[in-house]
């Protein structure tokens, strides 16, 4: 018996396996999709690499009051979970006190969730879970403290369906 629950965990880690709530299947709805940011790094930064599937790489915005990094899902969908993930290696604290934000319009966007301080280990994950019938198409996360901020991500995954 013991041999049959190794074998099934060695299965789960080596499988894709999809994230499920109750009947309903979530998938990433961000990956690959359009990302713009409020300003770019002065040596310059690939907003794109935020939903790469990549947590290596990051995207970087210049110094400035509120940075922030909009996700444009390309449709409404119902949003559950979203999850940054900060990046490796240096300045981890690039990524603190964050909103993060839903909507089907950008001049209308509700509060998901709220993280208050500041990553203190590289690619540490922070995950917000949404209220309740969350629904939009953009994903928006943005320093809400300090008057001059950088904000650094490496992968952001929002999980939702259609």
């Amino acid at each position: 018996m013991i041999c049959y629950w190794l074998f099934i965990l060695f299965l789960a880690y080596n499988s894709k396996i999809e994230y499920t709530m109750g009947h309903n299947v979530l998938t990433n709805v961000a990956y690959g999709k359009s990302v713009r940011q409020s300003t770019d790094f002065r040596w310059g930064s690939v907003p794109d690499n935020a939903v790469n599937g990549i947590f290596t790489d990051f995207t970087h915005t210049d110094l400035e009051k509120n940075p922030w990094i909009r996700i444009d899902l390309g449709r409404n969908y119902t949003i559950h979970e979203v999850e940054v993930f900060g990046r490796r290696g240096c300045c981890v604290e690039r990524l603190h006190d964050v909103d993060i934000r839903v909507g089907n319009d950008l001049h209308d966007m509700h509060l998901c969730g709220h993280f208050t301080g500041s990553c203190t280990r590289s690619g540490e994950r922070i995950a917000v879970f949404c209220p309740f019938n969350t629904f939009g198409r953009y994903v928006k996360i943005q320093i809400m403290e300090g008057w001059n901020n950088y904000l650094s991500v490496a992968e952001v995954l929002v999980w939702g369906r259609l």
